[in-house]
């Protein structure tokens, strides 16, 4: 008995995974998010943009109807607003567009024998959309943790350990690959995880956006490919 416990604990020691998030990383999304979509729409400002994205990634509708509801008792709204809700949950649906060797890359971790998670803020279409636009890749994802399932967003570190407690694996064994400096990168190093951050574009390093220390910089899923097979090719560990 003494002997198996031990085994199953140098198992649980011994797996290792990537965390990849949704949009921007795995999916291109679009330059504009839907709670200011839906906003400016309705005739709305910002801070009702920034309530209505709030509410988006951190509960989940059951109906577009449900949504425009919400929408229509906070902000006392008169009249029809159900058809561009709608509408833009509809688009979601379907806007996703797998970014080139996304598949090949989850993939590849996968025959490194690691396990793979999904830590995104999302609401539910768009996670419809990613499930249409990479059907190569669902099937390879161990662990979902989603913002609007979970009713925490990103950088807020409880979803990155949620996902980590799920797929039994300690932060050091981990690695998160994402887009966002501030929402993927820092939290996952905070949480002493390592990190690759893909910049969305060339701008955001001739912004001055700088890596923090530790995280690891991919021009795009084919370098971040090369970066996860070196480093899961150390063993048990992370190197």
């Amino acid at each position: 008995m003494a002997r198996g416990a031990a085994e199953r604990r140098v198992a649980v020691t011994a797996r290792r995974a990537v965390l990849f998030d949704i949009g921007d990383t795995l999916v291109h999304r679009p330059d504009v998010g839907p709670g200011r979509r839906i906003a400016d729409t309705l005739g709305l400002g910002r801070d009702q943009a920034r309530a209505i994205t709030g509410w988006l990634f951190r509960e989940a509708f059951a109906s577009p109807a449900a949504l425009a509801e919400r929408v229509r008792t906070a902000f006392a709204l008169e009249g029809a607003i159900d058809e561009p809700i709608v509408a833009i949950w509809r688009a979601q649906e379907h806007e996703p567009v797998e970014m080139p060797g996304a598949t090949a890359c989850v993939a590849a971790v996968r025959a490194c024998g690691a396990r793979v998670g999904l830590v995104s803020n999302i609401w539910a279409p768009y996670e419809a959309g990613f499930r249409r636009a990479c059907p190569g890749i669902v099937p390879l994802v161990e662990s979902w943790h989603l913002s609007y399932r979970a009713g925490v967003a990103k950088p807020d570190p409880a979803l990155f350990q949620a996902a980590l407690r799920a797929l039994e694996v300690a932060p050091a064994d981990a690695v998160m690959v994402g887009d966002s400096l501030d929402k993927d990168v820092r939290p996952a190093l905070d949480l002493g995880m390592r990190a690759i951050w893909i910049p969305a574009s060339g701008a955001d390093l001739a912004g001055g956006d700088e890596a923090p220390a530790g995280a690891l910089i991919a021009r795009d899923l084919d370098d971040v490919r090369g970066i996860l097979v070196a480093l899961l090719g150390g063993g048990a560990g992370l190197v």
